[in-house]
């Protein structure tokens, strides 16, 4: 199940307010034959690093989805050059205006960068990790970035020799696609069905996808609808997803790498952006070769089983109440998406923030049944028993 846990954090470039083009890929490192590894902490499945401005450590996020960014404090403390204006759309498509500056100097573990671009966007909700900015793809660029989610290590490198990669186990990494770098990686579907999906450690799950993405499948069994819903639940970087139809689907296989991945479940989203995201971690290495344009992912196993039961609705967070988000239609009769959940098995959810849902565990982790007290849009108040099921 789904849960605010699912926030997307990816801030893909979508267009440009000046007539000239603007690129975030400038600046870089002029070291030379390094390699660097840089330790990550994780909040449900976020992922956060620890890097150096003018001497003093800060926390930022890791999500190779994003640009760098940086919060306003940070752009008066190192007195960011103003670059740009740029409009820029998150996970749910929605888009804002915000300015662009050039941080002069940042280092990750001892690899030191200079005059990079960052994105002043800083929601309120990166302040419930107390992070300062986000590490994005445009400063990783030029390097090797293997991560492993076993060790919670990245490794910063551009000496390919040193990961004792295997061809056999990669595909190429596209990164020309925006004006930011964004990995974009191609996975193999059902009957060699070929796709490109970008790869987010922004979003903590293993996949996302969009129905404009589904739409352009072949009707050749790639996929199977399990059931229709409507609502929202999805917290985008610029806020939470419009309502909306949505459907629940089924991949009997997708590979990746060396990797089978079998009966995976997704919820789809109207708009926004395809991806892998973090969670693929659980199962193997993931390496960015942006030097070489190549993508590896090392699977533990063979083959994988990602089947999980699915809760009849998901829940999410509307204006610091925890809600019914998606209700999938079995179950549409008994409650409606945006009715505001009060308790859990009598625990008490009444007064909820943002950063209670973000940084606590699953409100459901380990439970395959709940008692989930609802009030209605007239102030009545229900009890009703949930059932994880398989579809």
């Amino acid at each position: 199940m789904k849960l605010i846990s699912n926030l997307c954090l990816l801030l893909a470039i979508c267009l440009q307010v000046n007539a000239q083009e603007f690129t975030y890929n400038q600046g870089g490192t002029t070291s030379r034959n390094y390699y660097e590894e840089i330790p990550y902490q994780t909040i449900n499945g976020k992922m956060f690093i620890q890097v150096e401005l003018h001497g003093k450590k800060h926390k930022f996020l890791f999500d190779t989805g994003a640009p760098v960014a940086i919060s306003p404090e940070l752009v008066k403390q190192l007195k960011a050059k103003f670059l740009d204006e740029d409009t820029l759309s998150d996970v749910n498509g929605v888009t804002d205006t915000m300015g662009v500056v050039q941080i002069p100097e940042i280092k990750i573990g001892k690899v030191l960068f200079n005059h990079i671009p960052a994105i002043t966007l800083f929601p309120d909700f990166y302040r419930c990790w107390g992070i300062d900015g986000v590490i994005g793809s445009n400063i990783l660029r030029n390097s090797i970035v293997s991560i492993n989610g076993t060790k919670q290590v990245i490794i910063l490198t551009d000496q390919l020799e040193k990961l004792n990669l295997m061809e056999s186990y990669s595909s190429p990494l596209i990164t020309n696609t925006s004006y930011q770098s964004n990995p974009v990686i191609k996975i193999v579907l059902k009957d060699n069905i070929t796709i490109d999906l970008g790869f987010d450690t922004g979003d903590n799950e293993f996949l996302r996808i969009s129905e404009d993405l589904v739409s352009q499948l072949p009707d050749s069994g790639a996929y199977e609808i399990l059931a229709k819903g409507y609502g929202a639940n999805t917290i985008g970087g610029l806020g939470l997803q419009q309502s909306a139809e949505k459907y629940l689907l089924r991949f009997p296989q997708i590979k990746i790498g060396n990797g089978l991945f079998n009966n995976t479940i997704v919820e789809t989203n109207r708009s926004g952006t395809s991806a892998i995201g973090s969670k693929i971690l659980k199962y193997g290495i993931v390496t960015l070769d942006f030097i070489h344009s190549k993508f590896y992912f090392n699977s533990s196993h063979k083959e994988n089983e990602v089947r999980e039961k699915q809760w009849p609705f998901v829940p999410t967070v509307i204006n610091d109440r925890l809600a019914i988000g998606v209700v999938w239609d079995k179950y549409k009769n008994e409650v409606k998406p945006g009715q505001q959940i009060l308790a859990i098995d009598e625990v008490d959810y009444s007064k909820v923030t943002l950063c209670d849902m973000l940084n606590r565990p699953h409100i459901l982790a380990g439970k395959e049944t709940a008692t989930i007290t609802v009030k209605d849009e007239h102030g009545d108040l229900r009890k009703i028993q949930i059932s994880k099921v398989h579809y």
